[in-house]
């Protein structure tokens, strides 16, 4: 019997699997067929009262497999439109000092909540909490009202300035280091050392796994970003590509496919060999 569930249990999850897959698998072959392919994958004449017929003939007709492979659709993209490597450009100037910056400020801070006792340090950490808790529309406002004040609210310090100092980080690797015996730190301060040589060659080197963690985390989703991008940036020249990417190439979809694979590859390969580091970054923070 537990053998049977156990089989069942496996092709349960190779489907789920298979189907949250499906859209990558899709993606990926699309973007080395020629446009003419893709358009007879994609065009039909099925209307509302074919509903039913309609989906399995459209999951018949659509090829996974190119009859004529090429990559031409990436050179179209990588070469000759620049306008893509400059919104690439543009992703990673407000994603690299984002992922850096909050790295910094969440680990400092995280420390100064786990050794330090001060007043109302908890009641500190429950706003902390309570911020973190709070939807992006939530704070998009607040946001706009004090970049508007700074005078930064058409340039990328009103994105990169709360994406470094966003409580996720402070809240994970606080809960990290709290997992840390107290008696590592105690025989340290015995030794005489302080409190930057604690963090630094104790602390830290603990704290791979989270820190690792942080990095995928906050590096994917400042690379997906939209609405921060959308509202405090008005020139399309300067836009990200995670916003742009629905215009690049003006109704070619060959060129869509393409570029959707080039703009997954870096969450991608860092999800790749990042996977196991994630898991334990999480699982030592507490988080569920």
């Amino acid at each position: 019997m537990s053998r049977h569930k156990g089989i069942a249990t496996a092709l349960l999850l190779f489907l789920l699997g298979s189907l949250f897959l499906f859209p990558l698998i899709v993606t990926f072959t699309n973007s080395f067929m020629t446009e003419a392919e893709i358009a007879l994958n994609y065009t039909s004449t099925l209307t509302a009262f074919d509903l039913v017929d309609g989906i399995v003939e459209k999951f018949q007709q659509i090829r996974l497999i190119p009859e004529q492979a090429g990559f031409w659709q990436y050179a179209e993209v990588l070469i000759k439109q620049p306008s893509f490597l400059v919104l690439l450009t543009n992703s990673l100037k407000i994603t690299l000092p984002v992922t850096v910056g909050g790295l910094a400020v969440s680990l400092l801070t995280a420390y100064g909540f786990t050794i330090w006792d001060w007043n109302y340090k908890e009641a500190v950490f429950a706003v902390y909490i309570v911020v973190m808790l709070m939807p992006l529309q939530a704070v998009l406002v607040p946001n706009y009202i004090v970049a508007d004040a700074l005078g930064i609210k058409d340039s990328y310090l009103a994105i990169i300035l709360p994406g470094i100092f966003s409580p996720f980080g402070v809240f994970l690797m606080r809960q990290s280091m709290k997992g840390i015996p107290a008696a590592y730190l105690e025989a340290a301060r015995i030794d005489g050392a302080g409190s930057w040589y604690i963090f630094w060659y104790i602390m830290v080197p603990q704290l791979k796994s989270s820190v690792a963690a942080l990095l995928m985390l906050t590096f994917i989703e400042y690379w997906n970003l939209v609405e921060q991008a959308v509202i405090f940036i008005g020139d399309y020249t300067r836009e990200p590509l995670s916003v742009y990417l629905s215009r690049i190439a003006e109704g070619r979809m060959g060129l869509v496919f393409a570029a959707s694979c080039v703009y997954m590859f870096l969450p991608f390969w860092f999800l790749l060999i990042g996977q196991k580091d994630l898991e334990k970054g999480i699982e030592l923070s507490g988080v569920k």
